[in-house]
């Protein structure tokens, strides 16, 4: 039972590295003068899920979009993106993974403006 418990924990733990909104993370793919950027994407502070893997084309053809999303399955866009990734190396593309991407600054609950009270008519 000890070792149940240890196991959970380590598994844990791991997802807790995973789930931090400032670990949102892309995979840039170059074929020739074109280029592809995977992007796993946190939607919530300290959280895994929800979460977004978007796709966006850059050179001759251009756009970008969600491919999947998740809110409760944590690993889930994790999966997908590396799996297209390496669909992607299979198609003749060199791609790498690059630093984590900075999520944008969400405003602190302290940052928020205060209510004002509208005069009465």
């Amino acid at each position: 039972m000890k070792n149940a418990a240890f196991a959970f924990a380590i598994g844990l733990g791991c997802f807790s590295t995973l789930a931090s909104a400032g670990d949102s993370y892309s995979y840039t793919c170059v074929h020739g003068r074109d280029t592809r950027v995977i992007d796993v994407i946190y939607l919530q502070r300290e959280s895994p899920v929800p979460c977004e893997v978007r796709y966006t084309k850059k050179g001759r053809v251009k756009g970008e979009e969600t491919l999947w999303n998740a809110n409760y399955t944590i690993g889930f866009c994790e999966e997908k993106a590396e799996k297209f990734m390496q669909q992607q190396e299979e198609w003749g593309w060199s791609c790498k993974k690059d630093e984590p991407v900075q999520p944008a600054q969400l405003p602190e609950d302290s940052e928020m403006p205060k209510p004002v009270q509208l005069p009465e008519m």
